[in-house]
């Protein structure tokens, strides 16, 4: 072998480790806690000893045998006795370790469930929209599966198969070093194979694991939106696309595992010529007067135990590489890198008035700079503007303005590529992120209503100890004094269920439920996206005096304008244009102003879209 040869396989061996082991491992690391590694210990324990006491009867039965020809009654007596001992001892320990099983399962759902939610949780919301194909619900789903799956084959069947096959080989080589080295011939051979087959599983399935997201990724977004599916007439079109995609995944799926099956039939066969080896042998020797009938027996069974766990992890082995996929894009998406964190020291803000200050921000998305091989996109340039504590500010523009992404940054979605963020004197990414969450609120302009109580939906933001404060009575008061009424919808109080994203409700009432939440928080800064685009007229006008009414005093707004009509009765309007149309030195805020009447003579942005949407303004 040329050295060129060994560094090769040495290469290959560290790929398989780093593709299959490190991310077994991983998931050992993440979600097996030190609890569910007590309990482990305990199941091989017992698992091992079981196995032990379950592998005599053969040597037991030979035994007796022995002592039926030799005529030695003490000797067959003892060998019933023994084996009904091991019986009973079997059971007890079979039942420990069943036991033991338990206890791991249970730990370990429970600490998986928690890791996956710390960790897609802990990612900043930026991140997530960029990342989308790797943090979804049915990645997270898959993945989840997976693990619980690959756990439940090595309780239930792999530690047994893998503790059966090293005993049995330890007692070949206790009672035969022949028969003992003839397994381990095949034991070793057998290893190169599956080490074979896991390397060309893992670099197969990458793209067909790939393909498989992208249709439930599909499937769950129909699903999601199956009104739209039906009110398109598109039923029949999407079952056709997404079955036909399923077949393009399966023919790829297919391809690999029929390709890894036929490998079973080699691993079959040799382990036949092991065992009839280990046959030829004992028989041989016992013709020869060498090997008694004992360890015949116990050779012939140990041999044809340790053929027959060797299938049985295959099949272990098959589920676990039928798993790593999801497992790795598990821990592609968990361990993605956050950029977005808190500074060792971090500011702590108290609830008190809060002035903002965007200076000299810019933005660029780096989204678009992937394998499509457009260019970075910048939105934001130069942005600069304030809002002052109890100001309620209108920003304005066009769609690509940057409007959103305004919203985006001060909430820490991302950090500005360029600029700063001040709040309160602080620069934003030096401060505590849940100080600064405590004292914003968000409506976006699409209701993310849970499925629960309207009590759950509206106290959803506060913390356990400002629901306690929070009455039944100081809710209705609140929506009393946001113009907020459901009629007669409610059947059952603030205990009338919502369903499923809120399907219960109509967009208006589930808009509502958006602002009332917001304001039961009593926050010090609301960033409101057309909170009341999905009202009527006549509500909107309710909710938007109720909404100036709470308001009024020291918070602080910052409202994105899609009608001009919903902020007219802003203290202050900041303009901007895209980034796109922008020439050299051209400042991107095109206007701020303090009034309506004083906007509509400095920004032609604005006079273009008050003409367009009708709005009046007295000059």
């Amino acid at each position: 072998m040329t050295r060129q040869d060994q560094m090769t396989i040495w290469a290959y061996l560290r790929a398989m480790y780093e593709d299959t082991y490190g991310t077994l491992k991983w998931c050992w690391d993440e979600f097996v806690n030190e609890k569910a590694k007590r309990f482990i210990k305990t199941v091989l324990i017992f698992g091992l000893l079981s196995r032990v006491v379950s592998l005599i009867y053969p040597w037991l039965m030979g035994l007796g045998i022995d002592g039926v020809i030799a005529k030695d009654d003490r000797v067959w007596q003892m060998a019933i006795v023994g084996t009904a001992l091991t019986y009973v001892i079997g059971a007890l320990l079979e039942w420990r370790q069943g036991r033991g099983i338990e206890l791991t399962l249970g730990e370990n759902l429970r600490r998986l469930d928690r890791r996956i939610n710390e960790l897609f949780f802990s990612k900043e919301l930026g991140l997530h929209l960029q990342e989308g194909s790797l943090l979804t619900q049915s990645n997270m789903e898959k993945g989840y599966n997976r693990f619980h799956g690959v756990q439940c084959s090595i309780l239930f069947g792999g530690i047994d198969s893998f503790l059966t096959l090293v005993i049995t080989w330890v007692m070949l080589m206790v009672i035969s070093p022949v028969a003992g080295g003839v397994v381990f011939v095949f034991l070793v051979v057998n290893l190169f194979i599956s080490l074979f087959l896991n390397r060309f599983v893992m670099v197969a399935m990458e793209p067909v694991e790939a393909l498989f997201r992208k249709i439930n990724r599909r499937r769950n977004e129909r699903w999601e939106g199956v009104e739209r599916v039906v009110t398109s007439g598109c039923t029949s079109r999407e079952v056709e696309e997404m079955d036909a995609d399923f077949d393009h995944a399966l023919v790829g799926d297919r391809r690999i595992w029929l390709r890894y099956i036929r490998g079973a039939p080699i691993r079959s066969i040799l382990a036949g010529l092991a065992v009839t080896a280990c046959f030829a042998y004992a028989l041989y020797e016992a013709s020869m007067g060498r090997m008694s009938f004992a360890k015949v027996a116990a050779i012939l069974t140990w041999s044809g135990m340790a053929s027959q766990q060797m299938r049985f992890l295959a099949r272990v082995e098959r589920e676990i590489n039928w798993a790593v996929p999801s497992l790795k894009s598990l821990r592609e998406a968990l361990m993605l890198p956050t950029e977005v964190n808190d500074v060792p020291d971090a500011v702590e803000l108290q609830n008190a008035p809060v002035r903002v200050e965007f200076s000299a921000v810019s933005h660029t998305y780096e989204r678009a700079n992937g394998s499509d091989g457009k260019p970075p996109r910048q939105v934001l340039r130069d942005l600069s503007f304030t809002i002052e504590p109890g100001e309620t500010v209108a920003l304005i523009g066009p769609s690509g303005g940057g409007k959103s992404t305004v919203t985006k940054l001060l909430q820490r979605y991302t950090d500005p590529t360029s600029g700063e963020i001040r709040v309160c004197g602080h620069d934003l990414r030096l401060v505590k992120q849940d100080s600064w969450r405590r004292l914003v609120a968000y409506i976006p302009q699409k209701a993310q209503v849970f499925d629960g109580t309207l009590r759950d939906n509206l106290l959803y933001g506060l913390s356990n100890e400002q629901r306690v404060g929070v009455t039944d009575e100081k809710i209705w008061s609140f929506m009393k004094r946001l113009g907020v009424d459901f009629g007669g919808r409610l059947s059952d109080g603030l205990d009338t269920r919502v369903g499923r994203h809120g399907m219960k409700l109509s967009g208006g009432e589930a808009q509502r439920v958006m602002i009332v939440a917001a304001a039961l928080r009593s926050p010090q800064l609301m960033i409101i996206d057309e909170a009341t685009s999905s009202l009527d007229a006549e509500n909107q006008a309710a909710v938007q005096q109720g909404l100036h009414r709470v308001l009024e005093g020291e918070a602080s707004a910052l409202i994105i304008a899609h009608r001009l009509s919903t902020i007219l009765a802003c203290d202050k309007f900041v303009v901007l244009r895209p980034v796109d149309g922008l020439k050299d030195g051209d400042c991107q805020v095109e206007a701020v102003a303090y009034s309506p009447q004083e906007l509509y003579q400095t920004s032609p942005t604005f006079r273009r879209l008050a003409d367009l949407e009708g709005v009046k303004i007295a000059i």
